[in-house]
C-alpha cells in the first residue's frame, strides 16, 4: 500500500548530485512531493536533502539501497509519514534564516 514517506540524503554537495537522486527515484516511478536541499552550515563541500515522497515500502528499501550505491552518497535514511519531513524542514529553515 502506498503512504508518505520522508527521506533524507546525506552527500557531497557535488555538482548534479540532487539530479542523480531524482533520476534514481524517477526511474522508480516513485513520486516527489516536496524537496529541500542546502548545504552543510559547517563543511560546505557536505549538503542534505530532504524529500517527501509517496511510494510502498518496499519500493522505499530497494530506493534506499540505490541511492547508497551512488559514490557522493553518504547515507539515506527513510521514514514513514510526513511529520519528521515537517520536523526536518522546520529545523533546516530555522538554521537558514
Amino acid at each position: 500500500m502506498k503512504q508518505n514517506f520522508t527521506l533524507q540524503i546525506t552527500a557531497d554537495n557535488n555538482f548534479s548530485i540532487l539530479n542523480r537522486i531524482v533520476n534514481v527515484l524517477n526511474r522508480r516511478r516513485v513520486r516527489i512531493k516536496k524537496l529541500i536541499a542546502h548545504e552543510n552550515e559547517e563543511d560546505f563541500m557536505k549538503g542534505d536533502a530532504i524529500l517527501l515522497v509517496y511510494t510502498t515500502s518496499d519500493m522505499m528499501e530497494k530506493v534506499k539501497h540505490q541511492l547508497e550505491k551512488l559514490i557522493e552518497v553518504e547515507q539515506a535514511e527513510y521514514f514513514a509519514g510526513s511529520e519528521v519531513y515537517l520536523e526536518l524542514s522546520n529545523r533546516s529553515n530555522k538554521q537558514v534564516a
